[in-house]
């Protein structure tokens, strides 16, 4: 099996997985829709700064993507089947099938989380697709983070909490330069060149920690 047939089979048997129990999107949405109604209720009528606004936008959807994406490699540990995908699937099409389902994931809830999220904060970027094209290289650096983050500790004793211990110091810099670029796209007078300058930030990191992860993650997988 070729490395996009094994990542793709991968990925079909994430999403069949994730449709029959549901659980990361449960996780994903409870957050979602908690976090956002205590945004709006302590909000309220109040017009916060652009640096406020982007700061709960990007809490929120943070907390809520980690609250999924760290089950993407449990599954298989909880069932006792990964010995089973080793044995079957090559290391790298593993990686990158469990990559795409989180940043499938990632995507779907930034779709439900970032709009209402706006709504919650009071927030109206004067370019949709400038903020747009900020939340999407942000997302991808927070997946991609994310999933590697989650192949370290799979099979540790206390993941969840391992989960948010270690992904945070490698997450910290991108939600830094997340909320920077957000906050330029919610300010009246924005400046395109920085907001340029930290997308290609955003997606640099991204391609950064995939390169790395595709060097080590045979290692963690097999190990």
């Amino acid at each position: 099996m070729g490395l996009l047939a094994g990542a793709f089979a991968v990925l079909r048997k994430e999403l069949q997985t994730e449709l029959r129990d549901r659980a990361a999107l449960n996780a994903t949405l409870l957050f979602s829709v908690a976090g956002l109604a205590i945004v709006a209720y302590g909000v309220g009528p109040a017009v916060l700064p652009a640096v406020v606004q982007s700061a709960l936008l990007w809490v929120v959807l943070f907390f809520a993507a980690f609250s999924g994406l760290a089950h993407v490699f449990t599954h298989e540990e909880e069932a006792g089947t990964s010995s089973l995908l080793r044995l079957t699937a090559d290391a790298h099409a593993v990686y990158l099938g469990k990559l795409l389902f989180n940043l499938l994931l990632t995507v779907l809830i930034a779709l439900i989380t970032v709009p209402a999220g706006l709504v919650a904060v009071s927030a109206s970027p004067d370019r949709p697709w400038v903020f747009a094209a900020v939340a999407l290289s942000g997302v991808l650096a927070l997946a991609t983070s994310a999933t590697v983050v989650a192949a370290i500790i799979a099979r540790a004793q206390g993941r969840g909490a391992l989960f948010g211990a270690v992904g945070l110091p490698l997450l910290l810099p991108v939600l830094l330069i997340a909320v920077d670029a957000t906050k330029n796209t919610l300010e009246p007078e924005m400046i395109p060149g920085l907001a340029m300058r930290e997308i290609v930030g955003l997606c640099a990191f991204a391609v950064m920690v995939i390169a790395a992860s595709w060097l080590v993650f045979p290692a963690v997988w097999e190990e």
